[in-house]
């Protein structure tokens, strides 16, 4: 078991260290992911039928309790988002100016991360995306709002089991009502939803997007078909790094709230859908599950494949893996670090829950 889980600590090292230091791998992300995804299962004895299905699965199907698998994947929505906005390019190149101020750009990351748990984060992120395309503004502009967003989303989405399979898995597994999670995380993500929201008005102002002449945002065909195929390489992955993973996480299961909330930080390169699933049971406090969902959601945000939002965002404007770190990580520590002092030790019961009757 200890030469097990020393694998996975190389393995981490592994999947982290070569993007940052290698501009060809950060390029071919996805490729990199998923043969060191491929590795790890094999040098873990993991492969399946099972493994490969849902490798298969996961990045073309939502999987919906008592309904099984529905065909509309993250991989489809990334498709059909990016051919709807290639032919709707030329009106959209109108709204440039309008789409590059920090204005609009907050009221959308605020209007997508609380609406995101209903039109799921695929389709939130895919949308924002999209139209951070066609701002006029730098890349650097839009590398910023991109991650922002991508934090606010990713956090809208854990409120709802159609929000993403994170919210999915933990209802079913729970076997608790459709808005359960809505009681549980309401009160953080709303924060940290409206915390991002400003927080990108407020760089993005000081940053500026002008003085900069600026080449039009003009979609390909081509490259709309070649970012879902990448998508599904990514997402293929993260399901063989995921049960790679998951020995690790079944080995902290009871370690206590604070263990867990740290541990969530594997999400940022580990399936978070996977590791609900490993540790996730009705038998968890709800001190404890508010905690690790909580970290899982902000610690997805470091890295670009750490997310749904980020591997759609990063996809669609070309952000690196570099590039996503070094604008993500200092305010997604801060806020993970902020976060983690009120759910552990200010308030770590949810408000909207009733606690249990103390005995007289």
């Amino acid at each position: 078991m200890a030469l097990e889980h020393l694998l996975q600590i190389v393995f981490l090292v592994v999947l982290v260290v070569p993007p940052l230091v290698s501009k060809k791998v950060e390029h071919n992300i996805e490729l990199f992911f998923l043969a060191v995804g491929a590795a790890g299962v094999s040098l873990a004895g993991l492969w399946s039928w099972d493994l490969l299905k849902e490798a298969l699965l996961h990045p073309v199907a939502v999987y919906q309790p008592g309904l099984g698998y529905l065909p509309i994947g993250i991989t489809q929505v990334v498709l059909a988002a990016g051919l709807v906005f290639y032919a709707f390019r030329n009106r959209l190149a109108a709204w440039a100016e309008a789409l590059a101020k920090p204005a609009v750009i907050a009221l959308l990351i605020l209007i997508l991360g609380m609406s995101s748990s209903v039109i799921s984060a695929i389709v939130a992120s895919a949308v924002l995306a999209e139209l951070l395309g066609f701002a006029n503004a730098p890349h650097a502009y839009k590398a910023r709002a991109a991650v922002y967003g991508a934090f606010a989303i990713g956090a809208g989405a854990a409120l709802l089991p159609l929000g993403e399979p994170l919210s999915t898995i933990a209802v079913a597994k729970l076997r608790q009502g459709f808005f359960y999670l809505v009681e549980v995380l309401l009160d953080v993500v709303a924060v940290v939803v409206a915390f991002f929201a400003l927080y990108a008005y407020l760089t993005l102002k000081r940053v500026g997007a002008g003085g900069i002449e600026i080449k039009p945002y003009e979609p390909e065909l081509r490259e709309v078909l070649l970012r879902a195929a990448r998508v599904f390489i990514f997402i293929f992955a993260l399901t063989l790094l995921g049960e790679f993973f998951k020995p690790m996480a079944e080995a902290v299961a009871g370690l206590g709230r604070e263990v867990l909330y740290v541990f969530g930080t594997l999400s940022a390169v580990a399936d978070n859908a996977t590791l609900v699933a490993a540790l996730v049971s009705p038998d968890m406090a709800v001190e404890t599950l508010r905690s690790f969902l909580i970290s899982l959601v902000l610690a997805g945000g470091f890295t670009v494949p750490g997310n749904v939002p980020n591997i759609v965002l990063a996809s669609v404007l070309k952000i690196g893996f570099k590039e996503w770190i070094k604008l993500a990580l200092p305010i997604g520590l801060a806020v993970f670090t902020a976060v983690g002092m009120y759910v552990l030790f200010l308030a770590p019961h949810p408000p909207f829950i009733q606690q249990p009757q103390q005995p007289a």
